[in-house]
């Protein structure tokens, strides 16, 4: 009996140290999974930081080159304003010696000396968009600006814009032929209405009267005569029978005849 007592107790201390090396396995093994579940929590932080710290730095990367350009753009429209700035105060200083400095003219062969002021006194004609500064004008060798025009009858047009507010009075001693070639030099220039502005008018008086010589009758001499007295008249606003649209205008008779009566 006490043999069978001792195998029991020798059994019990053998399945006791196989419970309590499977227990320690076991611990052993939850151990390890822990430290394998820990690794891999800091292994996904350390990859979650890298991966933020990369997105940082390409976003950094990317602020850095957008400004870059951004800069450089800046620094690009800088540069090209300063260029048009200099290009225009070049320009304003050149303009400046331009009005103040005298101006020579070399019209077909006839020098005059005048200046800017004068020249582009009346507006809207050649002379004052020629010296108008708009345009590059390059003087000849003897430092004069060439126009090819009748230089005969320029001394007219220039002692008119000298004081474009008088009235321009033509000598007297001035032939029919003179006048049609300074006619023609106004008519170039864009003076004629200004210079001459009846011009016109006077044609048709001329015209008027010839017609009633080569007639002859002296109905026709007074038809003419009185025709050519208001070829241009001037109807104002206390004009009583005038409609509105018809007020404060010039009116002047042409050659036409309708009905007997000049138009």
């Amino acid at each position: 009996r006490r043999r069978d007592n001792g195998s029991d107790d020798s059994e019990s201390d053998e399945q006791n140290d196989a419970e309590n090396e499977d227990e320690a396995l076991r611990d052993t093994l939850r151990a390890v999974n822990a430290s394998v579940a820990a690794a891999r929590r800091r292994g996904g932080e350390e990859r979650a930081r890298l991966v933020a710290e990369a997105t940082a730095a390409a976003k950094v990367t990317a602020e850095a080159a957008a400004t870059r350009i951004e800069a450089e753009e800046m620094k690009r429209v800088v540069e090209q304003d300063r260029a048009a700035l200099e290009a225009e105060k070049a320009s304003m200083e050149k303009a400046h010696t331009f009005q103040n400095s005298t101006i020579v003219l070399s019209v077909g062969g006839h020098r005059f000396e005048t200046s800017r002021q004068t020249l582009t006194s009346v507006s809207g004609t050649y002379l004052a968009s020629m010296f108008s500064g708009r345009f590059p004008l390059t003087p000849n060798a003897e430092g004069a600006y060439f126009i090819d025009r009748d230089g005969a009858h320029f001394r007219h047009i220039l002692n008119f814009l000298r004081d474009p507010v008088e009235k321009f009075k033509l000598n007297v001693n001035v032939n029919e032929g003179q006048r049609e070639e300074l006619v023609a030099e106004l008519e170039y220039f864009g003076l004629l209405d200004r210079m001459l502005p009846y011009q016109a008018q006077e044609r048709v008086g001329q015209s008027l009267l010839r017609r009633a010589c080569l007639d002859g009758t002296r109905r026709a001499l007074e038809t003419a005569v009185a025709q050519a007295r208001v070829l241009v008249f001037e109807l104002g606003s206390t004009t009583p029978f005038l409609r509105e649209r018809f007020q404060d205008l010039r009116w002047v008779i042409t050659e036409r005849v309708v009905n007997g009566s000049p138009v």
